[in-house]
């Protein structure tokens, strides 16, 4: 295993000590003895393991002898061990001079942007009030920051789920084995039951709405659901396109289809998929869709995965993407 830590990297060890001591008590006779017998051996050394054989030998010797000694060792961590003196890729430092990636040292360069050669959109900023709560010093701001899972699950439009979910006994977290997926509902719910995800945002009374949001979703404060809810409903694309799709919904036998992989007019699908909210939505009546597209009925008990269209990202994370926008940009943007 890894040496362990020094207590005080300042002081000798006892080993230094104790040759210290043997050196202070030899004569001037034994000195010139040990000398001559230490030249001796390294002597010997050289002639049977020429310079160039051990520098050569010496790297290699050193990488397998570390990887044995690092097998599986973080399975048996201690805290004892300095772990940063067997690590070959270097500090997170190498700032790109492109895009300012942090890079570690050892790691190859370009690897990030390919030298400058792929250009991502820059990131928007969040509007009112969400850039206050993000990148305020208030106390709502703090509150905000350091509840934004709670936030993000009050206002999600789809629902988690995986093949089997392992929770044992007094643990918070949980075990996932399988396919992991999420989930979208009808956009109202049957009259005798609750709304849910997506279907809150369709309740018609913002008190109702608030109410129910802060029923499902603790540690969070009231006044910053209201005015984060407001914004969703005057902000959001798709919250928008959702009620313009349900109002045409004469039966609840209509449905609103998402359409997967729909591209601009006259641009490549694999080179640039930026859909607008007009292009890839529809109200139809019948099964005139595909398995991957996003298929959502007025009022239905079934639920359906949404996994593989990427329009449901902007619907469970919706704090990230708070305006709604349907795009998706590959990095095969080159300049």
């Amino acid at each position: 295993m890894p040496p362990a830590r020094r207590a005080n990297i300042g002081r000798r060890t006892r080993n230094a000590n104790d040759v210290a001591l043997l050196r202070r008590s030899q004569t001037a006779d034994e000195r010139a003895q040990a000398n001559a017998s230490q030249r001796e051996r390294n002597a010997r050394n050289r002639f049977v393991n020429p310079v160039p054989v051990l520098n050569l030998a010496r790297p290699s010797r050193i990488r397998r002898a570390v990887l044995a000694e690092m097998m599986r060792a973080a399975f048996n961590y201690n805290s004892q061990i300095d772990y940063s003196m067997y690590g070959y890729i270097g500090m997170m430092d190498a700032i790109c001079p492109h895009c300012d990636a942090a890079n570690f040292r050892g790691e190859t360069p370009g690897m990030c942007c390919a030298n400058g050669k792929v250009r991502l959109p820059a990131l928007e900023t969040p509007p009112e009030p969400l850039y206050s709560f993000i990148f305020g010093t208030s106390q709502a701001s703090k509150h905000f920051l350091s509840h934004i899972q709670q936030y993000n699950s009050a206002f999600q439009m789809t629902s988690f789920g995986a093949t089997k979910i392992i929770r044992d006994n007094f643990m918070p977290t949980f075990k996932i084995q399988g396919q992991i997926y999420h989930q979208a509902g009808s956009l109202l719910p049957y009259p005798d039951a609750d709304h849910q995800f997506l279907q809150i945002y369709f309740i018609g009374d913002e008190n109702r709405e608030l109410d129910q949001r802060c029923a499902i979703v603790s540690n969070t404060r009231r006044e910053i659901i209201r005015e984060l809810q407001r914004f969703f409903h005057q902000h959001n694309a798709l919250v928008q396109l959702f009620k313009i799709a349900l109002d045409r919904m004469p039966t609840d036998n209509h449905k609103i289809v998402i359409r997967a992989d729909r591209t601009p007019f006259g641009e490549h699908a694999r080179r640039f998929n930026a859909p607008t909210i007009d292009e890839v939505a529809i109200v139809i009546l019948g099964d005139q869709f595909q398995s991957r597209d996003i298929v959502l009925h007025r009022r239905n008990e079934q639920l359906q995965r949404v996994s593989t269209n990427f329009i449901v990202v902007t619907m469970h994370y919706s704090t990230q993407y708070c305006i709604g926008k349907v795009t998706m940009v590959t990095i095969s943007i080159y300049q």
